[in-house]
């Protein structure tokens, strides 16, 4: 730590440079996690994309090819502890160092509070909350070897705010609040930090899969909506870069709302 108060000659300019990086983004095959790890590969950051869809992890490493950048592939299960651990050590074997740890992976299913099917909610639970959890101690594990990293954890608006038919859900992302909050208090002096992004519901395959062209929770979400437009996955990347940036090195515990203004409406 320093008390210089000086600005250095081109200070600015470095401070969003990824490039040489390393991440590590689950749930890359699809919507959110995929458009974060095309968005890194472009600023020359090195994409792990760790699914347990092969497929669709393959068609975001091939994506990221032809655009020029770097990617690889890995199974992982985010619900088993061990794969996460296992894919942790691969990494760093490989790579020398992980720098950056985005949980995309993620469910949702709709269902009335009292009809949620026990196994239905233990599914969500195991992949939102305990997915994350996981991963954040495999991969931050390596982190707070290195005394640096940094750790994106997916959120929501449902991490803040209820709406109908998706208790297991709300239950799930208001967990990876506090999962967050928790962490990045323990590891805020070992170099690690842990903050979060919250969507606004978006485009992608998993809310269209779970109802979000018109369904009880997705139209009492856009009834509340400053704007009537869901967000788009790519309109993420941004924040995903700022806060595995230097520019955010002040930053930690926090959730940055991509809402469109959703819990201020």
């Amino acid at each position: 730590m320093t008390d210089d108060q000086t600005v250095p000659a081109n200070y600015a300019a470095g401070l969003f440079d990824l490039s040489g990086r390393v991440a590590v983004v689950t749930g890359g095959g699809s919507g959110l996690g995929a458009a974060i790890a095309i968005g890194y590969a472009q600023l020359g950051v090195t994409v792990i994309v760790a699914e347990i869809n092969m497929a669709g992890a393959e068609a975001t490493r091939a994506t990221i090819a032809e655009q020029g950048g770097k990617a690889e592939v890995a199974s992982l299960d985010v619900t088993k502890r061990d794969q996460c651990f296992a894919v942790a050590e691969a990494v760093k074997r490989d790579h020398g160092h992980i720098d950056i740890l985005v949980n995309s992976a993620g469910s949702a299913f709709r269902s009335p509070a009292e009809e949620f099917p026990e196994d239905k909610f233990n599914f969500i639970l195991d992949l939102n909350l305990k997915g994350t959890y996981f991963c954040c101690q495999a991969f931050g594990g390596v982190m707070l070897g290195q005394n640096k990293g940094s750790i994106i954890n997916i959120a929501s608006i449902g991490s803040f705010k209820a709406y109908p038919w998706a208790s297991a859900y709300l239950a799930s992302k208001g967990g990876v609040l506090q999962v967050t909050r928790a962490l990045a208090l323990e590891w805020r002096d070992r170099g690690v930090r842990v903050n979060g992004i919250g969507p606004t519901l978006m485009e992608s395959p998993l809310t269209r899969a779970a109802g979000a062209t018109s369904s009880i929770t997705a139209d009492f979400i856009k009834a509340r909506m400053p704007r009537p437009r869901l967000g788009l996955p790519r309109e993420l990347i941004g924040t995903a870069v700022f806060l595995a940036s230097d520019a955010s090195e002040l930053v930690t515990g926090h959730v940055v709302m991509c809402d469109d203004g959703y819990l201020n409406a």
